[in-house]
């Protein structure tokens, strides 16, 4: 997630220097041209330019906007993992705490809690294409993680172990039926909510829609020059560049935002959310040696 837009904005221009590159040639050798040989007689109606350049801004805005959406979906299905990971243990932690607490007990529910962490942190990693079981120790058992090392699906398998526990508290008596309905509820949130992480994440923009807006814009920028020709050339360039790259800066922003799981600097902070559980997680179970909260690296959270 962005937190000083200053610098990306300017690393984002600077990602532009190369598809600019052979625009500000075809500008530059078309406006010398032009002051050369006068290309009046070659003027391309700029009427039609407008249509075209209508026609693509109105693509960009529903590719924006499109990007926009799947950005903010993964932010909110990750707001829901918080608020839902904090009432996993919440709810362990009192359906357990008015009984006879034995060690046993209070051991499971601290493990169970401590799981949770570690699938946020797994399912963090496994939507990017990394390891998921990076940063998992000292949250889950050493035997535990050797476990996970076979799974082709790391964090739908962790959810499964909580499942497989949970109905343990309920045979040993640890928690009553309701208790294991409510907590049982709370783990088929989170399974939704990974599917829908998973979804956005398997589900990419259509590849055909976007070489349609490039060479729209491409083809604008063909003929925009040939549309400018009896204004000056100092304002042909500046209005050839300023328009392309106008147009290049959008389709690149939508870019950024329709992927929110890809190590952009525009994804979902989802490690920075994942030790934020684990901190309250931590806080809720009593502990007092709490890790260090993730900060923004260059004006970037991740």
């Amino acid at each position: 997630m962005i937190t000083d837009t200053s610098r990306t904005t300017w690393r984002m221009v600077g990602e532009l220097w190369w598809p600019m590159l052979p625009i500000i040639g075809y500008v530059l050798v078309v406006s010398w041209v032009d002051l050369a040989y006068h290309l009046e007689v070659y003027e391309f109606p700029i009427s039609i330019l407008g249509v075209l350049g209508t026609l693509i801004g109105l693509l960009l805005a529903f590719r924006t906007n499109s990007s926009y959406d799947r950005w903010w979906e993964a932010r909110t299905l990750w707001g829901a993992i918080v608020n839902d990971s904090r009432t996993w243990t919440r709810q362990l932690v009192t359906f357990t705490s008015g009984r006879e607490e034995s060690a046993d007990s209070w051991s499971a529910v601290r493990q169970m809690s401590l799981r949770q962490a570690a699938w946020c942190y797994a399912l963090s990693r496994n939507l990017r294409g990394q390891d998921p079981l990076v940063g998992m120790e000292g949250l889950v058992n050493s035997y535990e993680l050797e476990r996970y090392r076979d799974a082709q699906n790391v964090p739908n398998e962790i959810l499964h172990r909580q499942g497989l526990e949970l109905r343990e508290l309920k045979a040993q008596g640890e928690i009553e039926l309701y208790e294991f309905v409510e907590l049982e509820r709370t783990l088929m949130r989170l399974t939704n909510s990974m599917g829908g992480c998973e979804r956005i994440k398997n589900t990419p923009f259509p590849a055909l829609y976007s070489r349609m807006v490039h060479g729209l814009i491409y083809g604008f920028v063909i003929f925009l020059p040939f549309g400018l020709v009896r204004v000056p050339t100092p304002g042909l360039i500046f209005i050839s560049l300023a328009l392309s790259f106008g147009f290049l800066l959008v389709d690149h922003v939508a870019i950024y935002l329709q992927d929110p799981f890809s190590s952009r600097p525009s994804d979902t902070p989802t490690l920075a959310l994942s030790r934020t559980i684990e901190i309250n997680i931590r806080q809720m179970l009593g502990e007092t040696q709490l890790p260090e909260k993730i900060e923004p690296i260059n004006g970037v959270l991740y």
